[in-house]
């Protein structure tokens, strides 16, 4: 396998742009497909551009191959958020979030950011494996669940969109 970097793009071609949203929508139909309505999709190549121009998009590469993504966005003068973390399927189980995850702690503390902040939704009627499994993880590598929300006060409107009522579960972690 080659080596895997990190880095932040400060643009992609309309092909990379293809398929990281083709990708992401992909990933997450897959894994929360119980959670959302038909017509949902967590991105589009209009978002995604914007990420990228923001210099908000962290990509895991090797060679010409995209790893996976993480979208890392400033909350405030102390705190950034990750969001959109996805590893590509080819190569599920290398340890892609974890790589994604410390490179957007290494980005925050760099921006001078003492906190991460990371949103799980969760639904409230049944206990849903990849949620489980994230929990798990997230609290394994230093995230502490502080609040709990609504779905419509993390994301207003987002609610629309379930199929099955979720909440929205923050999670934080001192860099």
């Amino acid at each position: 396998m080659n080596t895997i970097k990190t880095l932040i793009p400060s643009q992609l071609d309309e092909d990379q742009v293809g398929f990281l949203v083709s990708m992401i929508n992909q990933i997450y139909l897959e894994s929360e497909a119980d959670l959302w309505k038909e017509e949902h999709e967590r991105t589009s190549k209009e978002r995604l551009t914007e990420i990228v121009e923001k210099g908000e998009l962290l990509m895991a590469v090797a060679g010409n191959e995209i790893y996976g993504c993480i979208h890392l966005e400033p909350m405030d003068e102390n705190m950034s958020k990750f969001k959109m973390l996805v590893a590509n399927p080819k190569h599920k189980g290398k340890g892609i979030g974890s790589i994604l995850v410390d490179f957007a702690e290494r980005e925050a503390r760099k921006n001078g950011k003492i906190k991460m902040q990371l949103e799980l939704l969760v639904p409230t009627e049944f206990q849903h494996p990849d949620k489980v499994f994230l929990n798990a993880w997230y609290t394994r590598i230093g995230y502490k669940k502080v609040a709990e929300e609504s779905v419509d006060a993390a994301h207003e409107g987002l609610s629309k969109l379930l199929k099955t009522g979720c909440v929205a579960e923050i999670y934080q972690k001192v860099l």
